[in-house]
């Protein structure tokens, strides 16, 4: 039997030692709002509930005293019945905390930064060859929010990430119009500004969740399908150019690429006339990522009143065209000055971004 305390424990320190190492990379916005939802999810507040300035405001420093505590600390393996593993011996972990119906995660998201979390495991499937783990209530998170990640061919998925990734929408929707994409999103699940109980409210989004959560997982299959032929090259670069524009561009290229494969989440959406999870692609298309494909913006528009699906595809098929040119061209970059990081980053900045921007 194992001591979940324990393990939370075990996990939760691994997240703060990535997070005392790596709160610097996050805007002062990004890190104010990455830290209301931990303390929110540490604290068991519902998503309804509002938070009570004073004690996060303690909350806050406290945990910053413990980020200076922890900034020069190593990762500590996870020891389940006696026996250690390493923290990214991710597999290991879960043939022992599967039997348990619990789930692990671990990997490396933007800036490089590790991430872990530890959940009660949902349910078990597999979608186009890859085991895809779904994790419900979370006992342990760091400052990193993605709904879920692929490592090693596996798909993590996170429900309450998830849920609390897009409740925050909710308050935005009172000052949208009604042909905005997030209230055209909201709408495709019965949600409005019309007032409704919290039980009608939390029931309509735990729908709405798990819906969206399905959409998110096939966003993995799609990283995972264009990172094999993308190969080590782009690991490579990703991993050398880590905190720099390179990376950042890098990223949403694979995004855009990992969205708008044959494998990915827009084909996905589009098969399935997913209404919602089109309306939300558009809430969340942001940066770079809405710099590359702005295809689908100008498609989404001309959907609104005309419903046809063929206009979105017509778009996925020149994102995923104009994603691979980019792609191509930074490993071409890469290739040529990998003694000039300096050179590489102005070569991006002449060749590509001043294009985009």
């Amino acid at each position: 039997m194992i001591d979940i305390q324990t393990l939370t424990l075990q996990v939760k320190k691994n997240c703060n030692i990535s997070d005392a190492q790596y709160w610097g990379w996050y805007s002062v916005c990004g890190l104010l709002l990455r830290l209301r939802d931990l303390y929110r999810a540490e604290r068991g507040i519902k998503l309804w509930e509002g938070i009570q300035r004073k004690e996060i405001s303690e909350w806050i420093e406290e945990r910053e005293n413990l980020w200076k505590e922890f900034e020069c600390r190593t990762f500590e393996d996870i020891v389940i019945n006696g026996k250690a593993y390493k923290p990214f011996e991710v597999q290991k972990i879960n043939s022992v905390l599967n039997k348990e119906n619990l789930i692990y995660g671990a990997g490396y998201g933007i800036h490089m930064k590790p991430s872990f979390f530890l959940a009660d495991l949902l349910s078990r499937y597999t979608v186009d060859g890859h085991e895809v783990y779904i994790g419900g209530k979370e006992y342990a998170r760091d400052l990193a929010d993605n709904p879920a990640m692929v490592q090693d061919g596996v798909i993590y998925g996170r429900l309450d990430t998830t849920r609390l990734h897009l409740w925050g929408k909710l308050d935005e929707l009172q000052g949208k119009g009604p042909e905005s994409p997030l209230a055209f999103a909201f709408s495709k699940y019965g949600i409005t500004k019309e007032k409704v109980t919290i039980e009608k409210l939390e029931q309509q989004m735990s729908g709405l969740s798990l819906s969206e959560l399905e959409t998110y997982i096939h966003h993995e299959v799609g990283e995972a399908f264009e990172g094999e032929l993308l190969g080590e090259a782009w690991e490579d670069l990703v991993i050398e150019y880590s905190g720099t524009k390179v990376e950042f561009f890098a990223r949403s290229v694979k995004d855009i690429l990992s969205d708008t494969s044959e494998k990915g989440m827009a084909k996905y959406i589009i098969k399935h006339k997913k209404e919602g999870s089109l309306g939300f692609y558009i809430v969340f298309l942001q940066g770079y990522r809405k710099l590359i494909f702005p295809e689908i913006k100008d498609a989404f528009e001309k959907f609104v009143s005309t419903a046809e699906w063929e206009l979105i595809e017509r778009a996925r098929q020149a994102g995923y065209k104009k994603a691979k040119s980019y792609a191509e061209r930074l490993l071409s970059l890469h290739d040529r000055h990998r003694t000039g990081k300096d050179q590489l980053i102005k070569c991006l900045e002449q060749d590509i971004l001043n294009g985009l921007l």
